[in-house]
């Protein structure tokens, strides 16, 4: 009687080869896991489109501020939002700054600009950066860290207020890192405008 030994053979080269393409499917789902585990965004923002308005942009900060824990960013002045046609180079707007605060003293009135033409260029991330850094003006009388005459380096950090003009493919994460150290005052030269009256 002869004896089989073809399958034996066979299968010890198969189960080795299968259990490679386990390892290998689970590394693969492992990397997947981590990438996910690594990506996260705020849904808190998720609502904003190429589209979205000024006036949502505005909700948006003010609803940022309160669940930042500003008990009042804004209620009750006259809000005054808009979008400015051509840079004003005159009026101190230049090719790194997309908008301009207006009566930053006055208690009754947040009002600010946005250049169209900037804004129209940007990403979602850039307009929070310049929404958010021209609304610190309005409502808050924060001041740039420095002014160009005064500024000798960059910091490690852009905070909000440092620059309205940030790079396309800043992340929305390190736009959250720095919006929480906005709202908290907290970021190397913060500073105000004075408006006391003499």
């Amino acid at each position: 009687m002869k004896k089989e030994v073809r399958l034996p053979i066979i299968l010890l080269f198969i189960i080795p080869l299968l259990t490679t393409c386990e390892k290998s499917l689970d590394e693969e789902e492992i990397l997947v896991l981590e990438e996910k585990k690594e990506i996260v965004v705020d849904p808190f923002y998720a609502d904003l489109k190429e589209t979205s308005s000024l006036e949502e942009y505005w909700d948006l900060f003010v609803a940022d501020a309160i669940r930042s824990g500003k008990p009042d960013p804004g209620f009750g002045r006259q809000i005054n939002i808009f979008f400015g046609s051509e840079p004003d180079f005159a009026s101190g707007v230049t090719s790194d700054h997309a908008g301009r605060a207006y009566d930053v003293c006055n208690i009754e009135t947040v009002s600010f600009e946005i250049i169209k033409s900037f804004w129209e260029d940007y990403s979602i991330v850039q307009r929070l950066y310049t929404f958010y850094h021209e609304a610190g003006h309005a409502r808050y009388k924060y001041r740039h860290p420095c002014e160009s005459s005064e500024c000798t380096s960059a910091p490690d950090d852009y905070p909000v207020m440092w620059l309205s003009v940030l790079p396309a493919n800043t992340p929305l994460e390190e736009f959250i890192r720095d919006k929480n150290n906005f709202f908290k005052r907290d970021w190397e030269g913060v500073r105000y405008f004075n408006c006391t009256q003499d």
